[in-house]
């Protein structure tokens, strides 16, 4: 094994406008600190409520993949998230840092695990040796240094409201051995340790929804998001919307251009975890491919239908946190979700240090 991975080293910045932290960051590695869970077996939310009623929680935590096959899924944190940290699978590779406050999603892959810490984010390596930002997505070392990896649609929610909207989505087939793990009382002592300096913008664990285009980041205060329930905004040019579900206190960030439904095939993964590419067919079968369309989203919160908070002006049919239609005219198309992330700020600054903070009334 080489030596660099058993040291706690210093790593140059890379390119800081492709959000690479600044220089000097402390890499902690520590890949023995959680064990990775690896293609675990599938089954559907409204199975795994039934095996598991004793034990599952309506306030269970759950980081919720919300495009695809059978409409996305959802990961328990603490049957799955809090004990593994990384999962590497045929969906996603799913990653939960509860001392830098965020859970997402990535593209599919068997061959990612935990490796550790660094600016007080997770690290995760992939077998070619490729180190990771588990916030970010971004290579910081390796032989695929300066690459990002793709990521997967996804939100944070409660396992109660969730198995509500969506019955069928996917879960994993909770055997016994997947037992229940609450997290620490204290934060990680190596993940602090690996942090640097905070950006005095924001409180250093103040949360926010940071917002990433491809090409500018921007963090919107969770505090202020909750009072607003709505906020359209421009970023780089581009138009976006930022959505807040009160009752699981969700946010989630999408550009206004709605899509028809579409139904998409399971996973097909080869050795890798790797599945060929799947457009989707539209619905309801026998439909012609339809152009996007503009919305425009408003607050709605009298609809009658749970989850049902938001309404586009065009239409009036009403759109829940996952950005999709549950009603009205365009029932089931789905708005073009950006990467975004409920996230500490001193996390988000540390691994975009050029983001803007939103800041209009």
């Amino acid at each position: 094994m080489p030596r660099w991975i058993c040291l706690i080293v210093l790593l140059g910045a890379g390119v800081a406008g492709a959000g690479e932290p600044p220089s000097k960051a402390t890499l902690i590695v520590k890949p023995k600190a959680f064990q990775t869970l690896v293609n675990p077996n599938c089954s559907h939310c409204i199975d795994e409520a039934k095996r598991r009623k004793a034990e599952l929680r309506a306030d269970d935590r759950v980081l919720a993949w919300i495009r695809g096959y059978s409409d996305g899924g959802a990961i328990p944190y603490r049957f799955f998230l809090n004990p593994y940290r990384v999962i590497s699978d045929s969906y996603g590779v799913f990653v939960h840092d509860p001392d830098a406050g965020f859970a997402r999603g990535f593209a599919p892959s068997f061959e990612f695990s935990f490796h550790g810490w660094r600016n007080g984010v997770m690290v995760m390596r992939h077998k070619d040796g490729t180190l990771y930002s588990c916030l970010s997505g971004l290579a910081f070392a390796g032989p695929n240094k300066g690459t990002r990896l793709e990521p997967v649609p996804t939100l944070v929610s409660d396992w109660g409201d969730w198995l509500k909207r969506y019955p069928n989505a996917v879960a994993y087939h909770m055997f016994d051995k997947y037992q229940p793990v609450d997290l620490p009382a204290t934060p990680n002592a190596d993940a602090v340790r690996s942090r640097g300096q905070p950006d005095p913008r924001l409180g250093a664990g103040e949360t926010v929804l940071g917002v990433w285009t491809g090409k500018a980041a921007r963090a919107y205060s969770l505090e202020r998001l909750s009072k607003q329930g709505l906020i359209a905004d421009e970023l780089g040019g581009e138009p976006l919307v930022v959505l807040w579900e009160p009752a699981t206190k969700t946010a989630g960030a999408y550009r206004p251009i709605a899509q028809q439904p579409r139904k998409f095939q399971a996973p097909r993964p080869d050795k890798t975890g790797v599945s060929p590419a799947n457009p989707g067919t539209p619905l309801p079968e026998g439909e012609s491919v339809l152009p996007p369309r503009k919305v425009t989203l408003q607050r709605r919160m009298d609809s009658g239908h749970p989850g049902a908070v938001f309404m586009d002006k065009e239409t009036g049919s009403t759109w829940d946190i996952a950005g999709r239609a549950i009603g009205g005219q365009l029932k089931g198309w789905t708005l073009s979700w950006l990467d975004s992330t409920q996230v500490r700020w001193f996390a988000w600054s540390a691994e975009y240090p050029e983001t803007s903070v939103y800041s209009k009334e």
